[in-house]
């Protein structure tokens, strides 16, 4: 992994259990119940699968492709309104980024904030600590930023969020004269960390973090608009086959995880797709048989027509799902934002027209300011109390840009 000197002094570690097994026991867990459900539940490969040190350089060739609207209008975006963004926030105030990926779209903000003499601490939220080090010690060297990494899950990043606020008065006084001051928060999610929260869970996402921030705090939070199937099937699935080499990754890191080749990768093809009905680009694992590298795939023998592994079966030409994107809608974000207990301060986005063969293709892409409403003292702690301790299920990464 290298010396980082300095920047692995800057790390935070906020993980509740720091033993080094647990994420690959945390995969190896989410796998098994991913895939022993019943025939009516979806199966899935964990997207955690796809964020070791590999994963976040093949997502990177990703960013780069013009095709991919996604990173460059918010690239477009933040480079139009970091200065507004700037007097959002009081000097002193901190940044906070889920799913920090390589540091390329908040550069331009904490430059913004560099031009303008405004100190700020920024910490960059990630899973992969080799990817933390990395970028981090590519960062330039600033006056007024103080740049660290914290590493541990969202769930840990949700406790270590609550540690930061200073405590409210008691019920029915004014005396803050204990309180320890808390500097305003900026919660930042940008890339497609936000659209890879299944839809019905989205909201329960966004309110457990806004659920542990103050009513000064602020969110960044960006979503993917486009509706148009030519325009998404550009940006998620390319023709040269980036996209496909990125999701398929996570079949050769499972088997890596699990210490066997559980999953032979040629046995298993990586299907990128447009879901119209559902509103969302899905990635997926086909198998295609276990004598898939055999000239004639029809011939039927014992134990080809499917997978199985301690008790989980997949049939053959039956689609394991990997990592989804959500589109959303201006409309429904408003509906998303009031579900989650967040109002919209401001709404930055980005339009482009283009043509793909003979038709127009048409890319939105949205950031969004939010904050929490206001809430009675009681609601308060009630809303914190559902954050900490209200299991989830996500299928979420940590890294993304």
């Amino acid at each position: 992994m290298g010396s980082y000197g300095a920047v692995e002094d800057s790390i935070l570690d906020i993980r509740q259990d720091k033993t080094d097994p647990s994420l690959a026991t945390s995969i190896r867990d989410e796998l098994y119940s991913s895939l022993k459900g019943d025939e009516h539940d979806d199966k899935f490969l964990p997207e955690m699968l796809l964020w070791d040190e590999e994963g976040h350089q093949l997502f990177e060739q990703v960013n780069a492709r013009p095709e991919y609207y996604v990173h460059n209008d918010e690239i477009a975006l933040l480079r139009k309104h970091s200065e507004e963004i700037v007097k959002q926030l009081e000097p002193g105030a901190m940044i906070i980024e889920l799913g920090s990926g390589d540091l390329t779209k908040v550069q331009i903000l904490l430059s913004a904030f560099e031009s303008a003499g405004q100190p700020v601490s920024y910490y960059a939220f990630d899973l992969g600590l080799p990817n933390l080090l990395r970028t981090l010690s590519l960062l330039p060297s600033y006056t007024y930023v103080t740049a660290k990494g914290v590493h541990g899950t969202f769930d840990d990043g949700l406790r270590w969020l609550s540690t930061l606020n200073s405590a409210p008065p008691k019920k029915g006084t004014t005396d803050n004269a204990a309180a320890i001051p808390s500097p305003q928060k900026l919660l930042l999610s940008l890339g497609a960390t936000l659209g890879n929260v299944f839809r019905s869970e989205c909201a329960g996402f966004v309110s457990r973090f806004a659920a542990v921030l103050r009513k000064t705090d602020m969110m960044l939070l960006s979503l993917d608009g486009t509706k148009d199937a030519a325009a998404v099937s550009n940006a998620y699935n390319d023709t040269e086959s980036i996209d496909k080499a990125f999701n398929a990754h996570a079949i050769d890191h499972a088997n890596s995880i699990l210490g066997a080749e559980v999953f032979r990768g040629k046995e298993w093809d990586t299907v990128g797709r447009w879901n119209k009905e559902l509103g969302r680009h899905e990635w997926g694992y086909v198998f295609l048989g276990s004598r898939a590298r055999a000239r004639d795939r029809d011939a039927k023998v014992d134990g080809e027509d499917w997978w199985e592994w301690e008790g989980m079966r997949v049939e053959k030409g039956e689609r394991v799902l990997g990592i989804l994107s959500w589109i959303y809608g201006v409309e429904e974000c408003e509906e998303l934002w009031r579900k989650s207990g967040v109002k919209c301060l401001k709404r930055f986005g980005v339009v482009d027209e283009g043509r793909e063969g003979k038709g127009k293709v048409r890319a939105e892409h949205y950031i969004y300011l939010l904050a929490t409403t206001d809430q009675p003292f009681g609601s308060w702690i009630k809303r914190v109390w559902k954050a900490l301790y209200t299991p989830w299920r996500l299928n979420w990464r940590l890294s993304t840009d």
